[in-house]
């Protein structure tokens, strides 16, 4: 997933694939850097979705925003809508069937 510091690197990324996902974060989340890694194995299986990763510790901002209160946080992007938004407890064996 590439790091992402910005909205305009938000917008963008959304706005120019017809799937994209955006992986909200932080540094102090201990189960966030293991999903993550198993996000980025499911997401080999897709290669035309298109990823990013944005630490809300560093962006609080950006996760205001995107009414991100707790992490992780996975979004899915289709077609410049939000399609699935999965929190806390994010089941991988069901997003991977999504």
């Amino acid at each position: 997933m590439n790091k992402l510091h910005s909205d305009n690197e938000i917008v963008d990324l959304i706005k120019n694939n017809s799937m994209a996902v955006i992986y909200f974060n932080g540094s102090a989340c201990g189960a966030c850097e293991a999903i993550k890694i198993k996000i980025e194995d499911i997401l080999k299986g897709f290669p035309k979705i298109n990823s990013g990763e944005i630490n809300v510790e560093k962006h609080l901002d950006l996760a205001a925003k995107y009414d991100i209160f707790s992490v992780p946080i996975f979004l899915l992007f289709i077609e410049g809508k939000e399609s699935i938004r999965i929190g806390r407890n994010l089941d991988l064996l069901e997003l991977n069937a999504n």
